[in-house]
């Protein structure tokens, strides 16, 4: 049916399911996540036409623009990341942050990592909580960050 040279190579593509992140100044606890999303930049263009050449467009690039990174987790009481965020969301004391993503193997070995930097919290959420479900209480943060890097 299809061209399946690409798995006869012995190369197994990463699965999005196994992966770790890491607040340097927090404990492992605090770094458990069930989902990860933003890690995410763009640039946009501006056309700009050619005088007397109509037929001539130059695009002009802007800086690059960074999504939000938005981490998802089963809730934590006395966590220090949650402390971290009710110190900037209540009482407006941000303390920009580092912290890496790093997508595992099947083994646990780092496949690959992006380190996100000068993170700060933009907004907390708790999921909706039903006495008819048999649910986790997830919370949700949102996070703004100057920029991020592959490692490697």
């Amino acid at each position: 049916m299809g061209d399946n040279s690409f798995f006869q190579t012995g190369y197994t593509p990463p699965t999005a399911f196994y992966f770790n992140v890491k607040f340097p100044d927090f404990p492992e606890m605090d770094c458990s996540f069930q989902e990860v999303s933003g890690l995410k930049v763009t640039v946009k263009v501006t056309e700009k036409m050619e005088g007397g050449d109509n037929y001539f467009i130059h695009y002009l690039p802007s800086p690059p623009k960074y999504s939000n990174l938005v981490l998802k987790r089963a809730l934590i009481q006395s966590s220090q990341l949650d402390s971290w965020c009710r110190d900037a969301l209540e009482d407006f004391k941000f303390q920009p942050l580092d912290l890496q993503v790093i997508l595992l193997g099947s083994q646990g070995e780092p496949l690959s990592s992006w380190s996100v930097y000068k993170a700060i919290p933009l907004s907390w959420e708790l999921s909706t909580l039903g006495s008819t479900k048999n649910e986790l209480a997830i919370e949700t943060l949102t996070l703004k960050y100057k920029n991020f890097r592959k490692d490697n």
